[in-house]
């Protein structure tokens, strides 16, 4: 069983530095890049402690697109986001955000900017919650509360 855990593993790493490698081709530090993740998929990470004396915040203007969902312009302070530094050691004040709908995980964030597409809407309010993360993809916390910002679109 442990072999095929280990297997599972490397395989999930190893597909996730490839489609990192081939996003970071078509970007750069003031795009932003997002994989989309199945709506279904589960992440859990510890939180991660800000040991620095600037603490990282988040908060986000969120406009409705004039095609369909939304713009979401992500407003941080004290922190840094570095995708080429994904899946690697935890650097603090440094990471990527991930924008959660409804309590599930739909993307992964290494810029200001990223459109929301209707597909992850339900009719009626839908809540945005958007995380600051490490590298690792660990939650960044103060007292074990995550840094994190939510908004209700009805």
């Amino acid at each position: 069983m442990k072999k095929y855990i280990i297997i599972s593993l490397l395989f999930g790493f190893a597909l996730g530095y490839v489609t990192f490698i081939t996003l970071d081709a078509y970007s750069n530090k003031n795009h932003t890049v997002a994989i989309q993740h199945s709506p279904h998929a589960m992440h859990l990470h510890e939180p991660v402690p800000v040991l620095s004396e600037n603490i990282p915040s988040i908060s986000a203007n969120i406009f409705p697109d004039h095609k369909s969902g939304y713009n979401i312009n992500l407003v941080t302070e004290h922190f840094e986001f570095t995708p080429e530094l994904a899946n690697m050691e935890n650097v603090q004040n440094q990471g990527h955000a991930h924008i959660y709908v409804n309590n599930e995980k739909v993307a992964r964030v290494y810029g200001s900017w990223y459109h929301l597409d209707n597909h992850y809407l339900v009719d009626g309010s839908n809540t945005i919650r958007i995380s600051l993360n490490a590298n690792d993809h660990s939650v960044w916390s103060i007292n074990n509360n995550p840094i994190e910002v939510s908004y209700l679109l009805d």
